[in-house]
């Protein structure tokens, strides 16, 4: 691949109001990157709604639009979209054979760590085997390739780390014919359903977990400060796997455990009819509920009600996408809307869509986000990197040190 990609619009400088530590201001509250606002309750990446991406342009769009601050629909903007969809299929057809990163991750998984880690570990291993068999040239951003490369390899560990051995292993089957990352990613998770809903469905949830949430989210926070240290880009996305667990990005996780059970208590499972479905479905909250148990999947730590999930069920009805579990996903919603004006969350509808692909691993609830999110990782990681090693320096570390409230972390 033969193109230059220029690095995105450089920050507004001159009379621009400026922040606290001097520098211009920034659009999210101390980035430029993404960020959430509460009146009204919305997730924004660069100057956009994330609503507005999801189920308006394909993963690739989306990267091409957080990397580069251009507008999806703009001839730059497909342009871009074009050198990144080109750039991670190039990546995977590197990776489909297998990587020494690989292999760490499937005998981690084997001995029994959690796949995410796993997958992590194998981030800390390296990718110099694969990068060996690269062909062409890259893009003159060595960021944005760092990022394009771990993304693409992130299925590939956690497949490694949830089987226990390498999707070459298994053949490679199924990925000669994916040209999208939502493709690779059904057939790399084992989904059953391929069709053009289930492709649009994969979509949606990677462009919902790229980004949103500012340095505020444990997985993005993890990488800035690791980069900070010195640290390569790889290495700081892996301080964003580890920053995981079941009160971030894991709720996913959980939520298909409870969900898969709920289903089989049911009888005829997801063969049964809706009325059935429906009903187990609110009897399964109220039980929680009433146990006082926790809820998986629903409340959010700033907003009343996370804004990806009814844009994302609307989208779904638009596109055919249903099912046992959608029909599940529903009647816990309302149910739960009813009893406690508790609202779901990405990770429950993140639980529900993946039980309906057909991907049995729970841990690919985790798998999903963390491998979209890699995305603001880097793009944070790199806005952070341009700063003094720890941020800012010394004399200004000692005026805020001051203004810190004892107790505050």
């Amino acid at each position: 691949m033969d193109t230059t990609l220029d690095s995105g619009a450089a920050a507004t400088t001159g009379d621009a109001p400026r922040n606290l530590l001097g520098r211009p201001a920034t659009r999210h509250r101390g980035t430029d990157i993404d960020g959430a606002t509460l009146e009204p309750e919305a997730l924004r990446v660069r100057d956009l709604d994330l609503n507005a991406l999801i189920g308006a342009t394909t993963f690739e769009g989306a990267l091409a639009h957080l990397w580069f601050d251009v507008a999806p629909g703009s001839v730059e903007h497909g342009a871009y979209e074009a050198v990144i969809r080109a750039r991670l299929a190039e990546f995977s057809a590197a990776l489909a054979p297998g990587s020494a990163a690989q292999f760490v991750a499937a005998n981690l998984g084997a001995a029994g760590v959690a796949p995410v880690f796993a997958a992590a570990s194998g981030l800390l291993r390296g990718f110099d085997d694969v990068l060996a068999r690269m062909h062409g040239n890259a893009p003159d951003d060595a960021d944005l390739d760092a990022m394009l490369l771990c993304a693409a390899a992130a299925p590939f560990l956690l497949h490694a780390a949830i089987e226990g051995r390498p999707f070459a292993a298994l053949g490679g089957a199924g990925l000669d014919a994916a040209a999208t990352q939502a493709q690779r990613m059904l057939v790399l998770t084992g989904a059953t359903r391929t069709d053009a809903s289930a492709q649009a469905a994969m979509d949606m949830l990677l462009v919902a977990w790229h980004a949103g949430f500012g340095y505020i989210t444990p997985t993005v926070l993890a990488p800035r400060v690791a980069i900070g240290t010195g640290v390569t880009l790889t290495q700081a996305i892996a301080a964003g796997f580890l920053a995981s667990g079941p009160s971030h990005v894991g709720a996913a996780l959980e939520a298909m455990h409870w969900l898969g059970a709920l289903a089989l208590s049911v009888p005829g499972g997801t063969g049964a009819p809706a009325a059935a479905l429906d009903a187990a479905g609110r009897a399964a909250i109220d039980a929680v509920l009433d146990a006082k148990r926790t809820l998986y999947g629903f409340g959010h730590p700033l907003f009343v009600a996370d804004p990806r999930p009814p844009h994302m069920r609307r989208l779904f009805a638009a596109q055919g996408f249903d099912g046992a579990y959608v029909t599940l996903f529903d009647a816990c919603c309302a149910q739960a809307d009813a009893r406690r004006a508790l609202r779901p969350n990405i990770d429950f509808l993140t639980a529900a869509t993946l039980l309906e692909l057909g991907i049995a691993a729970p841990s690919w609830g985790v798998g999903i986000g963390l491998g979209a999110r890699i995305a603001a990782m880097a793009a944070h990681a790199v806005e952070r990197r341009r700063r003094p090693a720890f941020g800012v320096n010394s004399a200004t570390a000692r005026r805020l040190l001051a203004a810190v409230p004892v107790g505050w972390l």
